[in-house]
């Protein structure tokens, strides 16, 4: 008897945990100052063979073609990230239908060898990725101030003008869907 209310106690307590912790949907951040009619001139490179310059330019060519531009911040270190990164490549197919574009932007690593095995393990080496060593983006575009760390992960999504949608600070149950809808 005292072990079946042990276990009874134990299943109401799993099943309410369990609700509790249902992944909440992404959540959605005020966009800074810098961001509020578009994105500003940058210049950091992509990372691949030769590592040609990715610009401000380059940007606007791809959301041109597109009708959203997803800049999703990650590094390899960061758990959220890895699970963030591989739902974006599990959903290619779809992020194609819905004409979503990804930048990956990489912040704060320097070693391109072990990002591009990174990537390619998630299954996300498909995508545009950027290096950003020196936080020319998250100092430039206004998410941290000078000498501060950005918290991972972190999208900015920008239509066909450049101009920034809505900022995620995290992933949620709507991911990747959030960024078409």
């Amino acid at each position: 008897m005292f072990l079946n209310r042990i276990l009874l106690g134990a299943l109401i307590c799993f099943a309410l945990c369990g609700a509790a912790t249902a992944a909440p949907p992404s959540l959605k951040m005020d966009l800074p100052q810098t961001l509020s009619d578009s994105l500003p001139w940058f210049a950091i490179r992509e990372v691949k063979e030769n590592n040609p310059p990715f610009t401000r330019g380059h940007l606007a060519q791809m959301a041109a073609k597109s009708d959203r531009v997803a800049m999703v911040y990650f590094a390899t270190w960061c758990i959220p990230c890895r699970v963030g990164v591989k739902k974006l490549a599990e959903n290619g197919a779809e992020l194609k239908k819905h004409n979503v574009q990804v930048v990956l932007v990489n912040i704060g690593e320097r070693d391109e060898e072990m990002i591009r095995k990174w990537l390619e393990k998630a299954g996300a080496s498909d995508f545009t990725v950027v290096g950003d060593p020196f936080k020319r983006t998250t100092e430039g575009f206004g998410l941290v101030n000078e000498g501060q760390e950005i918290s991972l992960p972190r999208t900015i999504v920008v239509d066909k003008n450049l101009k920034p949608l809505f900022m995620l600070g995290q992933e949620g149950s709507d991911w990747p869907e959030v960024l078409w809808k």
